[in-house]
C-alpha cells in the first residue's frame, strides 16, 4: 500500500475533518456574477489564491484568508512528508508536522472552519444558546412551519 493511500483513507474515516471543498475556475466565477455578484467576488479571491474552498467558509473568505493562506502552506509541507513515507510505514503523521491553521481539527478548542463559524458570525451567541436549551431550537423551527 502507498502511504499516501493509507493517509487518504485514514482521513476519511476521520468524518469530523473531511469536507468537501470546491475549486473554482474562472468561468464558475462568471457565471456567478450573473446571479451573485458578491458571491463571485469571494470566488475570485479563493481561485486567485489557489484555494480549494467549502462553500461555508467562501461566506467568511475575507476574515479566514490568513489562516487559509497557512492552511494551504502546512498541508503542502505535510503532502511532502508522506510522500517521502516508505512503502510499509509507519503511517504517522511525522513529529515535527505543523496542523496548527488545519482546520476543522480534531483537537481544535474554537470554531474556526467548522460548520458552526459562520452560524456564530451570522447570530452571535445563538449557536451557545441552543447548545445550552435545545428547546429553542424547536421553537424555532415551530415559527417557520406556521409561515409555510
Amino acid at each position: 500500500s502507498h502511504p499516501g493511500i493509507m493517509v487518504v483513507s485514514k482521513l476519511l474515516e476521520m468524518k469530523t475533518i473531511v469536507r468537501m471543498r470546491a475549486n473554482f475556475t474562472q468561468d464558475n466565477i462568471e457565471r456567478m456574477k450573473a446571479f451573485d455578484p458578491d458571491l463571485a467576488r469571494k470566488a475570485q479571491i479563493a481561485y486567485d489564491h489557489k484555494l480549494p474552498i467549502h462553500f461555508q467558509q467562501l461566506e467568511l473568505i475575507e476574515e479566514s484568508l490568513p489562516r487559509l493562506l497557512e492552511e494551504k502552506a502546512q498541508l503542502e509541507t505535510l503532502r511532502e512528508d508522506v510522500a517521502q513515507i516508505p512503502a510499509g510505514g509507519p503511517y504517522e503523521l511525522p513529529p515535527n508536522a505543523d496542523t496548527s491553521a488545519v482546520r476543522p481539527h480534531p483537537d481544535q478548542t474554537d470554531l474556526e472552519g467548522t460548520w458552526q463559524m459562520l452560524a456564530e458570525a451570522k447570530y452571535p451567541g445563538k449557536l451557545e444558546a441552543v447548545m445550552k436549551d435545545p428547546k429553542l431550537l424547536d421553537s424555532n423551527l415551530a415559527k417557520y412551519k406556521k409561515d409555510e
